[in-house]
């Protein structure tokens, strides 16, 4: 009853609900956009700096650990500055680190400025969902779907140009380049994202204590299976999650293993990244109406058998495996909104920042470590095992999910007569 009531209270959208949700989501289109263009970078990256598959994914992961890690100060940093300068200044950083990659002349530096841009960006996934969640909190699977497709967008924008750019110019250039967008996007964000009413005239936060792991206190627990299950379910799925390994991977796959022109690598990453638009956004809205889980087992389903084909494609005609690619993005991106939705479901607003916190730094931080081995893997035997383990991961996930209940099952529903 205590559920219904706060879902009944919460119905609507808060003040600016959707000039907030642009902007959050605008936000991630340009930290999507930086996270977009390095995989395409990294086969030239392989050659420039006489590195190999494992050593690349072993930097890789490192750098998502550190950046996956720094997301538990979410409620922290929170509490302590406006969602605005927190949006707005790392898209400036994200700026800052692609000049530092475009410049750096050996691969440590390089791999050090990738680190530096996971730490500047580390809390727009937690603060830009917070934030999304709270806005909408009776539909938060459509907006933090949203919120993903957002990302998703700035993602798509990168893969023409960029393999443009780096057939015509090179890699180091197109970084440089591709740091004007986010200068511009930070700027954007630092003049133009609301004061949310949440923190008007919040009293001033405790002295600094050090960091620990954030307190997500009993009372703000709706739902504690769905919240622990949903965050175990992502580190699992991280194996074949779209924004880690699939971004990482597929370029790779097409270029070095289907041996395709970067024109063509290009335009199948952006058919992949179409789907991971359209997906992801279907996916939340329908959760709102059917429940969560249904919707993430079809998607997990779906995505280990297009992610599993997606890795014996490489004799496949054109035209199929752009269907494959497209398909893949589509399934392949769904489950981290939607898990998302199924942990924000489980707490109360206020401890929004704090779950999404743990989640992320999870999902994202432990869940980074999936790509050394599936970089140790394609060394030592290839992309096809390493695909079929990205889709193992999927299956893995659903079967995680199965204790769940409550509003994994159907989406909060207000109280009679509110």
């Amino acid at each position: 009853m205590g559920q219904q009531a706060a879902a009944g209270a919460l119905r609507a959208p808060v003040a600016g609900a959707r000039r907030i949700l642009l902007l959050a989501s605008a936000s991630h289109a340009g930290q999507h956009m930086y996270s977009g263009l390095l995989p395409l970078t990294y086969s030239y990256v392989l050659v420039a700096f006489h590195i190999d598959y494992a050593e690349l994914g072993l930097a890789v992961a490192a750098t998502g650990v550190i950046g996956g890690l720094s997301q538990i100060t979410a409620a922290y940093v929170r509490a302590r500055a406006s969602a605005r300068s927190i949006l707005g200044t790392q898209n400036l950083a994200l700026g800052v680190c692609a000049v530092l990659g475009g410049l750096a002349p050996t691969y440590p530096l390089f791999a050090g400025a990738q680190g530096l841009g996971q730490l500047g960006a580390s809390q727009q996934h937690p603060v830009g969902g917070a934030v999304a969640a709270e806005a909408y909190p009776r539909n938060r699977g459509g907006a933090l779907s949203m919120h993903t497709t957002g990302g998703s967008v700035g993602s798509l924008l990168v893969p023409l140009p960029a393999a443009v750019l780096l057939s015509r110019l090179g890699w180091r250039p197109t970084l440089l380049l591709m740091s004007l967008p986010l200068f511009l996007m930070g700027l954007l964000l630092l003049l133009n994202f609301p004061v949310l009413e949440r923190e008007r005239g919040r009293p001033r936060p405790p002295a600094w204590t050090g960091l620990h792991w954030p307190r997500i206190h009993s009372a703000q627990l709706l739902n504690r299976r769905a919240v622990l299950l949903g965050i175990a379910a992502a580190t699992v799925a991280a194996g074949g999650r779209g924004l880690g390994t699939l971004n990482a991977y597929v370029p790779l796959y097409l270029r070095n293993r289907v041996h395709l022109p970067e024109v063509e690598v290009g335009l199948l990453f952006d058919l992949m990244l179409l789907g991971a638009v359209v997906g992801p956004l279907l996916a939340g809205l329908l959760s709102d109406r059917l429940g969560r889980l249904p919707v993430l087992w079809t998607a997990y389903l779906a995505s280990a058998v297009v992610v599993f084909w997606m890795g014996r494609s490489a004799g496949l005609p054109l035209a199929w495996l752009a269907a494959l690619t497209l398909a893949v993005g589509f399934f392949g991106y769904m489950e981290n909104p939607l898990l998302q939705a199924l942990v924000s479901d489980g707490v109360t607003a206020e401890g929004q920042a704090a779950v999404f916190g743990v989640y992320f730094a999870l999902a994202y931080g432990v869940g980074s470590l999936w790509l050394a081995l599936l970089g140790w893997v394609i060394q030592t035997s290839g992309f096809s095992l390493a695909f079929a383990i990205m889709a193992a991961s999927y299956i893995g996930a659903g079967l995680i999910l199965i204790p769940s209940r409550g509003p994994g099952r159907r989406p909060p529903r207000p109280a009679a007569g509110a």
